[in-house]
């Protein structure tokens, strides 16, 4: 160890020998001596600075390298952030696509949905209004029985042997019906794009209304059926007693006089552009709705019951007989019921009392307007319970039974007038009972 020493101080004395540096000024030289120690020391301190000036010179270069390998570093990952943020608004922007476009034809579709429902619910409701009247008038109808009192035997038919069955039975219109409707909802359903991100939940949308649509057509086309059969056994009904349904029920047509509307016809399209078949069904089954419900207001209105629904007994017949009094022949323009004293007469169908009160040769009698040219005579009673102008329903007593006026015994002779010329009561009866048997 004493030896690296030795030899590294000879190696320093040979390096660092001791130096004088001169300096002359004014004319005077003054000089430094330097020795071994103080030029080492002053080696040392040189080299210190050397070293820390590469040191920093290494250090700043390094540093800036970091820096510029860290801002590159950012950028990219600045890069990648608004590259995910692209793709992220991306998706977005396609969910929010899928979601505009599912909800916008779920929207329309729901609109002719509703739109085809409304109508529906109006043409189901106004039958079942029409239905209900019907029933009410069958069921009175059916009590008050036949021209002698009769009750039908048969069960539960609103129409027996007034509409002839058909020889050989025809094809249902609803199976051809169904397949017109499915037809045309296969057309009205829109194709979706393949590569539309909204094709797979609109198929299956559009699918479910499809279906919903044959549903309803077949419901209009069930109504439509039924409104039309009803209004050909009314109009039978009408027929069956010597009346012509045609000179009480003029054919349906759609009229708006009291609104006053109007302007140009316009087919309402579907999205394909064609006409939609529901609104010409339904267009022609509301004209079909209206035409039964003037049907009805007719029927309502008709003659169609016996003036006594008590037990009651047939005496004389319509048209020319023996009379009973001076045994001549003559024309009787009504029928005659005799019953016990005091029995209610009664309304043979809905209007307002005409007349009230006693004639020559008719004793107390009642007159009624039916509407529709139809007036109906009660005569020969012992009282009478309307008075002038008053309305009457079916069945609502108008006086009681008796033998006032030109009368052999207790009885009513009652007539129906059709514009003010008589025809057969037994015909309305017979028609009343018949055809509304429950």
């Amino acid at each position: 160890m004493s030896r690296r020493s030795g030899n590294m101080k000879r190696v320093l004395s040979r390096l660092f020998k001791e130096r004088q540096i001169y300096h002359r000024s004014d004319g005077v030289v003054h000089f430094i001596s330097m020795s071994a120690k103080t030029q080492v020391a002053l080696a040392i301190v040189v080299l210190a600075a050397l070293l820390w000036v590469a040191y920093s010179s290494v250090n700043v270069v390094f540093k800036e390298q970091i820096i510029v390998a860290k801002e590159r570093e950012r950028l990219v990952m600045q890069t990648n952030l608004s590259k995910r943020l692209h793709e992220a608004q991306k998706a977005y922007d396609d969910v929010n696509y899928l979601n505009n476009t599912i909800e916008r034809q779920f929207d329309e579709t729901m609109d002719d949905i509703w739109s085809r429902h409304r109508m529906l619910a109006n043409m189901v409701e106004r039958k079942a209004e029409i239905d209900q009247t019907l029933n009410s008038q069958a069921e009175a109808l059916s009590a008050a029985g036949g021209p002698n009192g009769q009750k039908p035997s048969n069960g539960n038919r609103v129409m027996v042997d007034v509409i002839p069955g058909e020889p050989t039975p025809r094809q249902s219109r609803m199976s051809v019906l169904r397949k017109e409707a499915a037809a045309e909802a296969s057309i009205r359903k829109p194709v979706a794009e393949e590569d539309g991100l909204a094709a797979e939940s609109i198929e299956m949308m559009e699918k479910a209304a499809a279906d919903l649509y044959l549903e309803q057509m077949l419901l209009l086309a069930s109504v439509e059926e039924k409104a039309t059969q009803q209004i050909a056994e009314l109009r039978q009904v009408i027929n069956s007693t010597g009346v012509s349904s045609e000179s009480l029920v003029t054919p349906a047509k759609i009229s708006n006089v009291v609104l006053a509307q109007g302007g140009p016809f316009i087919e309402p399209n579907a999205m394909s552009g064609e006409p939609v078949r529901f609104y010409q069904h339904a267009n022609r089954t509301a004209t079909i709705i209206d035409e039964l419900e003037d049907v009805k207001k007719a029927i309502r209105h008709m003659p169609l019951s016996s003036p006594l629904t008590v037990t009651r007994r047939f005496t004389s017949g319509f048209g020319v007989r023996r009379d009973p009094i001076n045994g001549r022949h003559s024309s009787h323009h009504g029928i005659d019921f005799a019953a016990p004293w005091a029995s209610p007469v009664t309304a043979t169908g809905a209007g307002i009392v005409k007349f009230a009160g006693t004639r020559s040769g008719w004793g107390r009698m009642v007159e009624i307007d039916h509407g529709n040219g139809f007036v109906t005579r009660y005569a020969h009673m012992s009282r009478i319970s309307v008075k002038a102008g008053q309305k009457v329903d079916l069945h609502s007593k108008v006086g009681e039974l008796g033998s006032s006026g030109r009368s052999t015994g207790p009885h009513v002779h009652y007539e129906v007038l059709f514009k003010k010329r008589p025809v057969n009561p037994r015909r309305f009866i017979e028609a009343g009972r018949y055809v509304f048997e429950s």
